[in-house]
């Protein structure tokens, strides 16, 4: 832990637990994005805006340079979507957006987030239903899976109001933090508690930002939206922060992760190289600290879609265990679950945001590649000779 962070810790945690259990969903990030605009609001060095698609764009400042520093998360989860209720206003059909698989569905456990009240409803999964079958469709995509869940008690629900696994509340568990959502709201969690802590240092001003996206578990929609809007500087440094299904070698406790890819693809090799730097920078200063670095092909992330348009990103994540509230491998012993990760992943995540963001244009530092190699053939090269 470094300095700047030990008073701070316990009052990022408790930012942690509560970001990590209020309800979200693709395009239906709402609540999120009010929370975020409150925690802004009591911090006049950050400058918040809203793009056209709705993703949210912090800053110290407008840029005052061509190449800022951008750590980007995405504001939502796997979650439901209500269409409409049916008779006796108990059963109710609601499309799934997200990668859950089918066999996790029939039975588990839902909560309804109706529009207007503060108490959730709970209910249980009646039915799954392929696309394309005679029920009610979405007026958007045909492809989500589309479900009939049985409330314990009579609600009128209203189209667009949220349902999301009911899998208790975020809490701490020994040296874990179990909770609803921890992809990708962990990572929002890190992003924020970050630039709390960097708001106070001049030279950072308009060099360092956060953007929040929406839509990532739907084909990370948000961030192509931002990507064609041009809206970002083209040579922005973008760190895209995530939570990534852990594996054996990935394990939950081993530390952050210098994410160099994923299933799609590899990202920006110098501004990875940048990361690793910076990781090893700070495993050298600080003994406590410990990271990892690893290709991670769970999923596809949303540094493979800034690369693809031409920006310069590559990804930093937290082990994550229960991936999309998914336990278990075994056929016959799968259930819905709250997501898991360590508290010091996340805090060395975030050791490591606050390091990167102060010393990423300091070479003897962070030294370019270029640098090392060139200085290795100076010094044995001759040997060619």
């Amino acid at each position: 832990m470094t300095p700047s962070m030990n008073n701070s810790k316990a009052e990022y945690h408790r930012l942690l637990l509560e970001l990590t259990g209020i309800p979200t969903g693709p395009a239906c990030e709402g609540r999120i994005v009010a929370w975020v605009e409150a925690w802004c609001a009591d911090r006049a060095q950050i400058t918040l805006d809203k793009d056209d698609a709705g993703n949210l764009h912090l800053s110290l400042g407008p840029w005052t340079v061509p190449d800022p520093v951008i750590l980007e998360a995405h504001m939502d989860h796997p979650a439901f979507v209500a269409l409409e209720a049916g008779p006796g206003d108990r059963r109710l059909w609601a499309e799934f957006r997200g990668g859950v698989g089918e066999p996790f569905f029939a039975g588990s456990r839902v909560m309804l987030h109706a529009t207007g009240s503060d108490r959730p409803i709970g209910g249980s999964i009646a039915a799954l239903h392929a696309s394309g079958s005679d029920r009610p469709r979405s007026t958007t995509v045909d492809e989500f899976h589309l479900v009939e869940v049985e409330l314990d008690e009579p609600m009128a629900a209203q189209p667009g109001d949220l349902l999301t696994w009911d899998v208790g509340p975020s809490r701490i568990v020994d040296s874990r933090l179990v909770a609803p959502a921890c992809d990708d709201l962990a990572a929002v969690a890190a992003a924020l508690a970050a630039l709390d802590q960097l708001r106070h240092d001049a030279a950072l001003r308009g060099k360092v930002g956060v953007v929040l996206t929406r839509a990532e578990e739907i084909g990370f929609i948000g961030a192509l939206a931002l990507c064609r809007s041009q809206r970002l500087p083209p040579a922005a440094r973008i760190f895209a922060l995530e939570n990534s299904r852990s594996y054996a070698e990935s394990p939950i406790g081993g530390g952050p992760i210098i994410r160099v890819g994923d299933k799609s693809s590899t990202f920006d090799p110098a501004l990875t190289r940048v990361a690793e730097a910076a990781a090893a920078g700070l495993e050298r200063q600080s003994p406590g600290f410990r990271y990892q670095r690893k290709l991670m092909p769970g999923g596809t992330c949303e540094a493979t879609a800034f690369c693809e348009y031409g920006y310069a990103a590559t990804c930093l994540c937290l082990p994550l265990g229960n991936y999309h509230n998914m336990n278990g491998s075994d056929p016959d012993h799968l259930r819905i679950d709250a997501e898991t990760i360590s508290l010091d992943d996340f805090d060395g995540l975030l050791d490591l945001l606050i390091h990167l963001c102060r010393n990423i244009d300091d070479p003897s530092t962070i030294p370019p590649l270029r640098d090392r190699l060139d200085k290795l053939f100076r010094d044995r090269g001759k040997l060619l000779r």
